[in-house]
């Protein structure tokens, strides 16, 4: 597949020009190889990443947290050591990240919603977008006539999608009736879930004044993990691709 018509089409699918993010998305690092015959995809930019991209001999790695969030002004230290490895092995990087998140075909977002919905095998819902970033609205909550007790609720999904057990009911709530979800650091938005009165909010990590926050609020809050929780949704964009021009795909992801 030719690079640039490669990258021209995940800009305009993913609509990168459309979300202001504090991440360069589209490429970052660019390759003098023109023809990409082989991805390899994972959430993070690391070295240990790279490394195993070198072994594969993939032509180009996406990720859904790249290099560049915008203060990022030398090209030293651990940077530039990530760096030379994809220049010294002819290896182009490309980050997605808000708009990876809100996209409603391979997005991490609607993904965990549908999953939400068949874990607890719910079938009459209303879902809404939920929690402002920049003036888009990228999230969701779903409200559902039928309730749905919380002990049940955090054991299906700890089994089923590997959340963390961290649930922190501040509201004593026992049966809920709707769920709010923000992929990503999204404590801060804990004002917003309680004001639309949704009985739990579910984000990936938050800071220790934003639990505070929660509990002065009578929020119920149930932690998830960050990068767990955003593998499926950069495989379900390389496949996408790999469908799409026939290009070879390669996840071998790692945490720590």
């Amino acid at each position: 597949m030719e690079k640039n018509n490669l990258i021209n089409y995940l800009d305009e699918f993913l609509q990168n020009s459309e979300y202001k993010d504090s991440s360069k998305n589209g490429l970052q690092v660019d390759s003098t190889n023109n023809n990409i015959k082989k991805i390899w995809y994972a959430v993070d930019a690391t070295s240990y990443i790279t490394d195993k991209a070198i072994e594969e001999e993939v032509d180009m790695i996406i990720v859904h947290h790249g290099m560049y969030w915008g203060f990022e002004q030398t090209m030293t230290g651990i940077t530039f050591q990530r760096i030379k490895k994809l220049l010294d092995n002819n290896i182009c990087l490309y980050a997605s990240h808000l708009p990876l998140d809100a996209n409603n075909k391979v997005g991490n977002n609607i993904w965990i919603w549908k999953d939400i919905l068949d874990c607890l095998d719910i079938k009459d819902y209303k879902i809404e977008k939920f929690g402002e970033y920049e003036g888009f609205n990228i999230w969701y909550a779903i409200t559902f006539p039928k309730s749905v007790n919380i002990d049940i609720v955090e054991e299906i999904l700890t089994k089923k999608l590997w959340l963390k057990k961290n649930l922190y009911n501040f509201w004593s709530k026992k049966e809920i009736n709707s769920i709010s979800i923000v992929s990503g650091w999204g404590g801060s938005i804990v004002n917003e879930a309680k004001e639309k009165n949704y009985d739990l909010y579910i984000t990936w990590e938050a800071a220790h004044h934003e639990i505070i926050l929660a509990k002065d609020l009578k929020q119920s809050i149930f932690l998830w993990w960050h990068r767990e929780t955003e593998t499926f949704w950069v495989k379900l964009l390389a496949e996408h691709i790999q469908k799409k021009y026939n290009i070879e795909i390669v996840f071998l992801d790692e945490k720590y």
